[in-house]
């Protein structure tokens, strides 16, 4: 079964000023990212910025993002979009790569019905035969995947090995845990969950914050696994002391990520063309005041 457990990091997209895969930011990323303990990547998601990247975008991005990955860690492609198609064809393409598997979010814009969702699901299973993580993230697809339709998911399509689940809900995240974490890959998204994730025991959490602050999720981690709850708890009052500050901008928080990064000294590339943003010189002072005020601690963890 595919399982990585620990933080696994939802990497933003580097491009080029014209729209395209920054190739060698992208090597950059990941190479930090993996020499900072991080335990696994998850590509062109919500932070990546999937959705809104060009199909050829995409299929480079696959490609590049296996081909750099140290051949220990894992790399968890997302594949969702609102056409079918694009989806089977990137399903088949991670596949022909080498990805143990892939992560689908549920169909978007449009609600599907139940019958409609497992038709969804089943169609790219029986075309592609890989093994599937939904992401079921509540506020972007506009609605819920519930335990219940999880379980009755998987009972239609074999392939389905987990989910990623972006909720926000505190009690779903537990029931999803406990009815089926013994059989099923389960992560949590959300980076005022890091620590609660950790603590009721799902597998992984896949982790905004960490393409700026590795360090930070990473300790939370190993602080829950050495029952050190203090320090995770400050750890996490950290993280969300950088959430809060993320929103005042009125970006998306990819976006922050970025300018942090390259405050630290790592080329993240830009955003895509629909999201160019411009921070001003004030702005700007703001993000660098904030990392010379959490590195020197965090660089010590």
């Amino acid at each position: 079964m595919f399982m990585v457990k620990g933080v696994v990091t939802a990497l933003i997209t580097p491009f080029t000023s014209d729209g395209d895969l920054c190739e060698e930011c992208l090597e950059e990323l990941m190479r930090f990212q993996f020499e900072k303990g991080v335990n696994g990547l998850f590509i062109s998601g919500t932070y990546g910025e999937g959705v809104i990247t060009p199909y050829s975008t995409r299929e480079k991005l696959l490609k590049k993002a296996i081909e750099y990955a140290p051949s220990s860690s894992v790399v968890l492609p997302h594949i969702g979009s609102s056409d079918p198609e694009i989806v089977l064809n990137l399903a088949k393409l991670a596949k022909d790569l080498g990805y143990q598997a892939v992560s689908i979010v549920g169909p978007i814009f449009h609600p599907p019905t139940k019958q409609g969702l497992i038709k969804f699901y089943s169609y790219i299973a029986a075309k592609a035969d890989v093994p599937i993580v939904i992401y079921n993230n509540k506020n972007r697809q506009g609605y819920n995947i519930s335990p219940d339709d999880f379980e009755l998911l998987t009972k239609e399509v074999p392939q389905i090995i987990g989910v990623k689940d972006t909720s926000y809900e505190p009690d779903q995240v537990l029931e999803y845990v406990i009815r089926f974490g013994n059989k099923y890959f389960i992560a949590c998204g959300g980076d005022n969950f890091v620590l609660y994730a950790f603590t009721i025991g799902s597998h992984a959490h896949i982790c905004g914050i960490s393409n700026a602050f590795p360090e930070l999720a990473v300790s939370i981690h190993k602080a829950v696994l050495n029952r050190d709850f203090a320090k995770a708890i400050k750890l996490q009052y950290k993280v969300s002391q950088l959430r809060k500050m993320s929103k005042k901008y009125g970006v998306e928080s990819s976006e922050i990520q970025r300018a942090i990064l390259r405050l630290r000294g790592i080329n993240a590339g830009y955003p895509p063309l629909q999201l160019t943003h411009s921070f001003t010189q004030q702005q700007l002072e703001e993000l660098k005041n904030i990392v010379e005020q959490f590195l020197p601690e965090i660089e010590n963890l």
